[in-house]
């Protein structure tokens, strides 16, 4: 599926739990995605990161703006027509929510379902089809020995992986993918920024992630959202971010920038042939 065009116009949302009164997670934000862009978005804690995401995959409705993807006003559609909308998007939270005693190969299945009849996927549930496939999208994070592994089972970091690897079998236009390296050490970290990367590049689709790894995200995207209370504080390609630009977007959370640890060498992976920081979260 080719990548998706994301508008965002005057949006403003806050938390479903928040009260009116308190700030908005996303405040007056306005900005446009265009089809197999590939953007990192950064900013310090509470800074809406996560909510700019949930915006964009058509689970959180905003209380002012309008949200477009493919031109089409999200909120505006039927019901039936907003689930096929969501239907095109694939998003991957920072815990990804896998069933612990499912099999790595079902749960990875279920990426699948938007595109699936009724009766496949029901048949999925009693005898897991397309078992080489799936094998192939885990074995891109080395993790092909664990198809019929139970989630539960799985290390923390294995888990985000598997959440990670379901992008690769999803029918999406539209990557939406929530601290991926959060759980993940410096080795597993670079190896699944570069797939991720390499597999949206190949499949022509757009790619929004959050990271905390501010060198990574510079390094690596050609595009940097800087976000802080809800606001758009820049956005650049991602060699003009200065450490002006991170010393402002990041005032009063210097040691959120500290924790980033490095250097680690990415000389084994295509994608990037300098020196990068990459940290776990």
């Amino acid at each position: 599926m080719p990548g998706l065009h994301v508008a965002l116009t005057g949006v403003t949302a806050r938390h479903p739990a928040a009260s009116l009164q308190s700030r908005p997670a996303i405040d007056q934000l306005s900005l446009k995605i265009e089809p197999g862009e590939h953007v990192a978005v950064i900013g310090p804690s509470g800074a809406g990161k996560t909510t700019f995401l949930q915006i964009l995959a058509a689970a959180l409705k905003p209380s002012q703006g309008t949200v477009s993807i493919d031109e089409q006003s999200v909120w505006t559609l039927s019901t039936k027509n907003l689930q096929r909308q969501r239907g095109r998007l694939f998003y991957a939270p920072q815990s990804p929510p896998l069933p612990p005693r499912q099999r790595v190969i079902v749960s990875l299945l279920a990426a699948k379902l938007p595109a699936l009849s009724l009766w496949r996927s029901l048949k999925n549930l009693v005898y897991p089809q397309d078992a080489h496939q799936v094998a192939q999208a885990l074995s891109q994070f080395d993790l092909q020995d664990k198809l019929w592994e139970r989630v539960d089972r799985l290390s923390g970091g294995e888990r985000q992986r598997v959440g990670l690897a379901r992008a690769l079998l999803a029918p999406a236009g539209l990557w939406l993918v929530d601290e991926p390296l959060s759980a993940l050490d410096p080795t597993r970290a670079r190896q699944a920024i570069a797939t991720l990367l390499r597999e949206a590049r190949a499949r022509e689709v757009t790619l929004v992630t959050t990271l905390h790894q501010v060198n990574v995200a510079t390094a690596e995207f050609p595009r940097v959202l800087g976000l802080r209370e809800g606001k758009l504080v820049f956005d650049l390609p991602g060699h003009a971010v200065t450490a002006e630009h991170l010393a402002d977007l990041y005032a009063q959370f210097e040691f959120e920038l500290a924790q980033v640890e490095g250097p680690v060498a990415l000389e084994d992976v295509p994608l990037a042939k300098r020196e990068i920081r990459v940290g776990c979260a």
